[in-house]
């Protein structure tokens, strides 16, 4: 364990023998409601030649929740302060959906303590879709219901309806997500990251499943579009959690991209 922001994170820190540089590391960072174990395949590969590291995110696997939420540019705060602490002065960065996120949001920043080398993104989070008219309608009738439980007199009762309408109409992810971890997961899916995907200037491979959902394949070839530097692997028929779903081709990918 290891204290950032006031905040116990949980984290893997793995190193070759023969490792003669320990301020050269990737970092893994997960998904929304996932921890660093869904890393360990990719880890068992990597640990012989990299320093690998892996964290659990604030609010996940056996971090600590924060104590209030967090908006995007906490966590890469967060990030920050983990690597200086650790004295990592250059990073490859590997990020699955929300992680990947947090990889585009870094990328952005100004000043780091360290550089980043190179990205690899697994069906990343970060580019805001239009509403399809059946969610609109979902949303909208949300709403509504919600004005009107807040007519209720009764404060208790009041606030009771508006928490099971929440659990009714959100998604799984943010119904069973404390009231802390919905807000911020909230505040993280309202930006739209579409914006700064241009401004990435390392290497950045990206992994995608075709059938993804979550953030479709447009989303991937947007970015290998607008990166530089960058280059697809479309995992056939696996949705959002590629990585897992043909766990066979990613790490073989993995093997050919870092020289193992």
């Amino acid at each position: 364990m290891i204290e950032i922001s006031g905040i116990k994170i949980n984290y893997v820190d793995y190193a070759p023998v023969s490792m003669e540089n320990d301020e050269e590391a990737i970092l893994f960072l997960h998904g929304w409601a996932a921890n660093l174990n869904c890393f360990n395949p990719s880890i068992e590969l990597l640990k012989s030649k990299y320093r690998v590291l892996a964290i659990d995110l604030p609010g996940f696997g056996q971090s600590e929740e924060p104590s209030h939420s967090l908006c995007l540019d906490d966590y890469c705060d967060i990030i920050i302060e983990f690597l200086n602490k650790l004295n990592i002065k250059k990073v490859i960065l590997i990020g699955h959906s929300y992680g990947g996120r947090i990889i585009i949001k870094l990328n952005n920043k100004k000043d780091l303590p360290f550089v980043i080398e190179k990205n690899v993104l697994i069906d990343a989070a970060g580019i805001k879709h239009e509403l399809s008219f059946k969610n609109k309608l979902k949303v909208n009738v949300f709403k509504s219901l919600k004005f009107l439980s807040r007519l209720v007199p009764n404060e208790d009762l009041s606030n009771e309806l508006e928490s099971k309408l929440k659990k009714k109409f959100g998604s799984s992810d943010y119904s069973s997500a404390s009231p802390i971890m919905r807000d911020t997961m909230v505040r993280s899916i309202n930006e739209d990251l579409k914006p700064l995907v241009k401004n990435i200037e390392v290497e950045t491979l990206l992994i995608w499943g075709d059938l993804d959902t979550a953030t479709p394949i447009s989303d991937a070839k947007y970015m290998e579009e607008n990166i530089k530097n960058s280059g697809l692997v479309v995992l056939k028929n696996c949705g959002h959690f590629s990585f897992l779903e043909d766990q066979g081709t990613y790490l073989r990918v993995l093997q050919s991209y870092f020289n193992i």
